[in-house]
C-alpha cells in the first residue's frame, strides 16, 4: 500500500516523522535508532545552512519506512549500527572494550614511554589502547570465514612482519618514525576490527536467537491507524501527459519499479504492475530468528580474560540449527536398508 502519511515540509514535521518511524523498528535497534535522531536533530538545528541536513533526512525516513515495511538487508543493517557492528557505537565500543587500563603509578606510566637511549618520548593515542587485545580480536576475526560473512580482516596483524626496520638506505629507523608507522598499522587494523560486545548484551542476543528472549523481540509492533483528511485531495502528483513527452518512461516510472517501490511507497497504476517489491518479507519468529539475530551474533565476539594468565581469548557466536526429524511415512523408506 502507498504512504498514506503526509509529506513532511517542515524540519520539525520531518522530525516528528523520523520519530514515528523509529517506534515501529524492533526492540534490538529502536532505543538506538530513536537516540540518534534526537541527537543528530539537536546537532543540526543550529547549523547555518540546514538543507543538506534536511535532504539526508528525508533519505533516511525512506530507509526507515522501507525497513519497516520488511525490507530484510536494511533492519539488518540497523541492527548492526545498533549493537556497534558499523557506525559510530563502533567507535564506541572499540573504545571501551579494547582499552588499556590506565597506569597505577608515574612510574609505571614512566616505563610505558621510556626509549632504548633512556629518553621519554611524548604520550599518544596509540598508548590508550590495549595491543594484546586488539591482536587478540583481529586474529580471531581473520579467521572467520563464511558465505555471509562480510567483515573481513587483513592477514598480516603483527606489526613486526609488516613494518620495515631500514630505509630505502639500509639505514634504521628514526623513533619517530617508527612509532607513526606503527601508529599507521594498527589505524588500519581498528577500521576493519570488529568490537567486542559487553557480556550481558552479547548474552541477551545469544536468548533471541535460541528463542529464550521475550516474545516482543519477535514480533513487529503494529502500525497505529492514521487519521484520515477530510478533503478529497492527495499529495501524490500524478505524471501528466507532457511529462511523458518531456522526460523518459524509465524516469517517470523509477519510483514504482520492483527496486524502489519500498522506498517511495507507489503503487503501479497497471493492476498487472512489475511485481511486489524486491526485498521485502513477512518477517516471523523464525525469520528474525535466522535472518536478523543469528547474523548479528555470529558478528559478534566476546573478549574472555584470564584471570591467572591475563590473557584474552574470543569468543564469537555461532547458531546451531537442529537437524529436522523425518517423519514417519519417510521413515518407510530406510526399512529394508
Amino acid at each position: 500500500m502507498p504512504l498514506q502519511i503526509p509529506h513532511p515540509n517542515t524540519p520539525l514535521h520531518l522530525y516528528r516523522h523520523l520519530l514515528r518511524e523509529a517506534t515501529y523498528l524492533l526492540p534490538l535497534c529502536r532505543p538506538y535508532i530513536t537516540q540518534r535522531i534526537q541527537s543528530r536533530f539537536r546537532e543540526c538545528r543550529r547549523k547555518p545552512d540546514p538543507k543538506p541536513f534536511i535532504k539526508d533526512a528525508h533519505h533516511y525516513l525512506r530507509y526507515l519506512r522501507s525497513a519497516n515495511a520488511g525490507h530484510v538487508k536494511r533492519i539488518l543493517r540497523l541492527c548492526f549500527l545498533a549493537t556497534g557492528r558499523v557506525g559510530k557505537r563502533s567507535r564506541l565500543l572499540g573504545k571501551s572494550e579494547l582499552s588499556n587500563n590506565p597506569a597505577a603509578s608515574s612510574t609505571e606510566l614512566g616505563k610505558k614511554t621510556e626509549l632504548d637511549n633512556g629518553k621519554q618520548r611524548p604520550l599518544d593515542w596509540l598508548d590508550n589502547w590495549s595491543v594484546p587485545k586488539i591482536m587478540a580480536v583481529a586474529q580471531s576475526q581473520s579467521q572467520q570465514s563464511g558465505p555471509d560473512w562480510s567483515f573481513n580482516m587483513r592477514r598480516l596483524i603483527n606489526p613486526d612482519k609488516v613494518i620495515p626496520t631500514e630505509d630505502i638506505f639500509g639505514r634504521p629507523l628514526s623513533k619517530k618514525l617508527a612509532r607513526n608507522k606503527l601508529k599507521k598499522h594498527w589505524v588500519s587494523v581498528l577500521r576493519q576490527l570488529v568490537p567486542p560486545l559487553p557480556q550481558g548484551e552479547w548474552d541477551q542476543l545469544g536468548a533471541m536467537v535460541r528463542g529464550e528472549a521475550d516474545a516482543q523481540h519477535y514480533e513487529l509492533p503494529p502500525r497505529r491507524p492514521v487519521a484520515q483528511s477530510l478533503s478529497t485531495s492527495s499529495d501524490t502528483k500524478k505524471p501528466q501527459w507532457t511529462d511523458f513527452v518531456t522526460r523518459p518512461v524509465r524516469s517517470i516510472e523509477r519510483g514504482s519499479s520492483r527496486k524502489m517501490k519500498s522506498l517511495t511507497g507507489r503503487e503501479d497504476e497497471d493492476p498487472r504492475g512489475h511485481g511486489r517489491p524486491i526485498g521485502l518479507r513477512v518477517l516471523g519468529r523464525r525469520k528474525l530468528r535466522r535472518a536478523i539475530y543469528s547474523r548479528v551474533w555470529e558478528a559478534s565476539p566476546l573478549l574472555v580474560e584470564n584471570p591467572h594468565s591475563k590473557k584474552s581469548s574470543v569468543v564469537w557466536g555461532k547458531s546451531e540449527q537442529a537437524a529436522p526429524q523425518p517423519t514417519k511415512k519417510a521413515m518407510r523408506f530406510f526399512q529394508s536398508t
